[in-house]
């Protein structure tokens, strides 16, 4: 699904009124949509008290029109008006026609009265901000979204909470947490990217009379969305009835150093699982005994670090030129200052980097330039954070620029793992993945994450579709075992059985 921005929701909205839809239409079937969503979560409507934080633009004008039609139905609604009567057009005009039955306060003039309306409501709806929240929460509206937060009822948003910002998924402290969020027209990145989908709950996609064409016009050149699961199967390759081991990738893993050989053994494993046709790893000679018999399906190079280096990146050479992907740094630990250098210098093939591959990159970002294979990079927080020279909150805070930030500067698929991964491609193509649990929050389960990745770019599938494939079907496999083993009790090793089940279907 796309998750448009707020200027791509006002060019809607000003090509929509272009073709005769006027935004007050608009601004009465917004009303309408959380209207409706209000009396599904309080059926029977009839007496239940709702209460509507109204801000001055027209979000609060779609709280008002969802006020004049709960009131019509029979409950009790209540307006609080936190930046007092409405400043818009549109929005006063729909502040008139709320009966006058509706009770209406100023939180400002009467707090004592509006903390008591939020105390007795079965329902409060946020209709204070919508897309075009920016900065940080203050005044009248900080301190009654505060009230609101803390009370024990059901609580709706009106297009997106209050105080989530639309374009970065940044979240202001004191924002409105909602059950539900009635987003208009399109999901928004807020709706999909953490912290502020954590904020939005359940969201609920509402059409309000944008024109079916321009709405698929505006799809075809959003390059930011949502990961549905049908993604996988539509761009997975599929194997020809006559294909043979070579037809299905060559797949190098530059992996693993002695008391980290784990890292190295599952994402070979995943990668395997995959369909990769034949996997070929280079290890240090102290680690081959356990990788061989635990991948008896791979080849192996065995690589003399402690007594050759220079022999190393002969055979390093070798492995490249016979590989059509290759993933570096999983458990290679302080192997990486040896290893890392041959395969940026020879590697023309598209480049996996995970773990310390990137920890190398980071504290060596000149290789860049001199690395000239298509790159993929797979950080945690903690990684990108040293990626881009900033603090993990600061990350955590806009992980949609992070992920951005480091496509551009690396010119490479960046793929920010964590709730709501992030893969963000040079080009400005932007997935957000809506599966996983965190049960896959184990050591191990971004190995798997960098073999399944590896294994579908050596198949010659795009890097920036690789990315995301593996993610969402990373994703899925965690959540398979959370509903098998729990989150607690699941292990990143029960990823690469859960695998099979999701390339059959079932």
């Amino acid at each position: 699904m796309k998750l448009f921005s707020s200027a791509e929701i006002r060019r809607l909205e000003e090509l929509a009124g272009e073709e005769g839809v006027s935004l007050e239409s608009l601004m009465e079937q917004a009303g309408t949509a959380v209207a409706v969503e209000a009396e599904k979560l309080l059926h029977p409507l009839e007496g239940k008290r709702v209460a509507i934080l109204c801000g001055k633009g027209n979000n609060g004008g779609d709280g008002f029109v969802c006020a004049r039609l709960l009131w019509e139905k029979g409950a009790c609604v209540r307006v609080l008006l936190l930046q007092g009567p409405p400043q818009t057009g549109l929005a006063h005009q729909a502040f008139l026609h709320m009966p006058e039955a509706v009770e209406t306060v100023c939180a400002g003039h009467e707090p004592e009265l509006a903390e008591r309306m939020l105390e007795e409501a079965d329902l409060i709806v946020d209709a204070v901000y919508g897309f075009g929240f920016h900065g940080e929460l203050s005044g009248e509206p900080a301190r009654f979204l505060a009230l609101a937060n803390a009370q024990n009822c059901l609580k709706l948003a009106c297009d997106l909470p209050s105080g989530a910002e639309c374009d970065t998924g940044r979240v202001s402290p004191g924002a409105f947490r909602a059950d539900i969020t009635v987003t208009f027209t399109g999901k928004k990145p807020a709706c999909a990217s953490y912290p502020a989908k954590e904020y939005c709950g359940e969201t609920v996609v509402a059409q309000v009379g944008i024109p079916a064409r321009l709405l698929q016009e505006a799809e075809a050149s959003c390059k930011r969305f949502e990961i549905e699961a049908e993604f996988s199967a539509q761009v997975l390759p599929s194997p020809g009835v006559q294909s043979n081991k070579g037809d299905l990738g060559r797949l190098l893993l530059v992996c693993g150093s002695y008391g980290m050989a784990g890292a190295c053994l599952m994402a070979a494993r995943a990668a395997l699982r995959c369909g990769v046709g034949l996997l070929h790893l280079a290890v240090e000679e102290r680690i081959y005994p356990i990788a061989a018999q635990a991948v008896p399906e791979a080849v192996f190079t065995i690589l003399p670090w402690r007594s050759d280096e220079r022999a190393c990146e002969g055979l390093l050479r070798e492995a490249l030129s016979k590989a059509t992907a290759c993933l570096l740094g999983c458990g290679l630990g302080e192997l990486s200052e040896q290893a890392c250098p041959p395969v940026f210098r020879h590697c023309r093939i598209p480049l996996v980097l995970d773990a310390d591959g990137l920890n190398f990159l980071s504290r060596h970002p000149e290789w860049r330039r001199e690395c000239q294979a298509p790159l993929v990079l797979t950080p945690h927080p903690g990684e990108m954070a040293r990626l881009l020279g900033k603090g993990v909150r600061e990350i955590q805070a806009d992980r949609l620029a992070a992920a951005g930030e480091a496509a551009e500067k690396f010119q490479a698929v960046s793929v920010l793992k964590g709730a709501g991964t992030v893969i963000t491609s040079p080009d400005g193509r932007t997935a957000v993945n809506p599966t996983g649990n965190p049960g896959m929050a184990k050591g191990g389960s971004g190995d798997v994450l960098a073999g399944m990745v590896a294994s579908f770019a050596a198949q010659g599938m795009p890097l920036f579709e690789s990315a995301v494939a593996g993610v969402s079907l990373h994703g899925r496999a965690g959540d398979l075992c959370a509903e098998r083993f729990s989150p607690r009790a699941m292990l990143p090793t029960d990823l690469l059985e859960a695998l099979p089940e999701l390339f059959r279907g079932d």
